[in-house]
């Protein structure tokens, strides 16, 4: 067989593989929803930056990192990070919930963090929710944020929650920036 015969079999044989490559590369989480989404305005290029709306008797959130605004016909809808990929959903609003207990705790490495308690008040279940909070120094500036989700919190059940670890060396105290339901 000459070397050229070689030459056109081999070049094509590739191709397959790397379909196959990207996508589990794809399927692995290591390309994610927002590298997909147009960002509003009609870019493709840079980053989406997460924003939101909550409910009526929360303050506007920040910071959510599970999140990723995509337009869509006016409306807007979120990909909710899940335990089995990205859902893509809109914001609830007027949602019943119960602040049960809210704390701000030191875990055993010296890493802060916060926790509570929330109760869904509904008679259904709601399919996901993210409570943020703003982190603040003495001085009144915000320096930070924490967050913690949960998907499919029952009628009537509580969630006890806590949120990522922090170790700001000038914090001071926390405030609740709002609630994401969906």
């Amino acid at each position: 067989m000459s070397g050229v015969g070689m030459k056109k079999r081999y070049s094509n044989s590739w191709m397959p593989v790397l379909i196959v490559l990207l996508c589990l590369i794809t399927l692995s989480g290591c390309i994610s929803p927002q590298d997909l989404v147009a960002e509003p305005g009609g870019s493709t290029s840079g980053t989406v930056t997460p924003t939101s709306t909550s409910s009526p008797r929360e303050p506007a959130e920040t910071g959510a990192t599970d999140m990723v605004p995509v337009p869509v016909s006016g409306t807007s809808q979120f990909f909710v990070k899940t335990p089995y990929g990205y859902l893509l959903t809109s914001p609830t609003t007027g949602i019943r919930l119960s602040i049960v207990e809210i704390k701000d705790e030191v875990d055993a490495t010296g890493q802060r963090f916060i926790s509570g308690k929330i109760k869904n008040d509904e008679n259904f279940r709601i399919n996901h929710i993210t409570v943020n909070f703003n982190l603040y120094n003495p001085n009144g500036n915000l320096i930070g944020n924490a967050h913690a989700s949960v998907n499919s919190l029952g009628p009537g059940k509580v969630w006890k929650f806590s949120t990522n670890s922090f170790s700001y060396k000038d914090y001071n105290y926390y405030e609740m920036a709002g609630i994401f339901t969906a």
